[in-house]
């Protein structure tokens, strides 16, 4: 009689444990299949191409800032970056949606191609849209990254800064104006300090430096003069972009 109930425990032991392992794949309120949380105090995905992506890339140098003021908990800080990319073309690829849906970002920043922001302002308002609508259930915060006209085509800018003030309208997000102060320090005819790569179209390291610098500005809230990194750059070169843009 002991051993049969004995056997009875172990198997009705054996039968609940293996139903609350079912219940736990499957519920989902199951803590495993909520989005991962980092111990990061601030989350922030990057989506561009090559003018992010450049010269270590916007998101790497916005790090190296952060990694100055020696918070206890540093922010997690990631991109989906493609050369030529527009906004339309990460709304069709599977790396850039699925990044996406990685977690629930605090920052996502969006950067249009340059081109496209130029010539075809529609385009840019409906992958914006479609940007939005995928992170509408989310407290995500949307900025936009407004890029610089290409060297020698001052023309390009009006358009561009059009396109990137619609779009920050249409989906409530916030510009960081990048091209804008780039365009100041180009006329500024008291330095001498080159924005461009010898292309003509993507950032030299100190046009990437000044990107990054408006970026830990206003992500983070703080004026870029109070922190020391200096990214490689001559001191007097950083300090004055480390000004611009604060």
């Amino acid at each position: 009689m002991k051993i049969n109930c004995l056997f009875d425990c172990l198997f009705l032991s054996t039968l609940m444990f293996i139903l609350g392992c079912s219940k736990g794949e499957n519920d989902k309120s199951n803590p495993l299949n909520e989005k991962p949380k980092s111990e990061a105090d601030v989350e922030i995905l990057f989506i561009g191409n090559s003018h992010t992506y450049y010269n270590s890339g916007v998101p790497f140098h916005v790090g190296r800032f952060i990694e100055k003021d020696n918070l206890p908990n540093a922010p997690l800080i990631a991109e989906s970056s493609f050369g030529g990319f527009s906004l339309a073309d990460h709304m069709n690829n599977a790396t850039t949606l699925e990044k996406i849906n990685e977690r629930d970002w605090e920052y996502i920043i969006l950067q249009e191609n340059t081109f496209v922001a130029a010539n075809t302002d529609e385009s840019t308002l409906e992958a914006l849209t479609s940007f939005k609508e995928m992170v509408s259930q989310k407290s995500t915060k949307i900025y936009l990254f407004m890029t610089w006209e290409y060297k020698g085509e001052p023309e390009m800018y009006q358009p561009i800064k059009k396109t990137y003030e619609d779009g920050a309208i249409a989906i409530g997000a916030e510009i960081v104006p990048v091209g804008q102060v780039w365009r100041n320090i180009v006329r500024d005819s008291i330095v001498n300090i080159e924005l461009y790569n010898e292309d003509g179209y993507h950032p030299s390291p100190q046009g990437t430096f000044l990107a990054a610098a408006m970026f830990y500005a206003e992500l983070f809230k703080k004026n870029p003069s109070d922190n020391p990194y200096q990214s490689g750059l001559e001191t007097e070169v950083a300090n004055y972009l480390k000004l611009k843009a604060n």
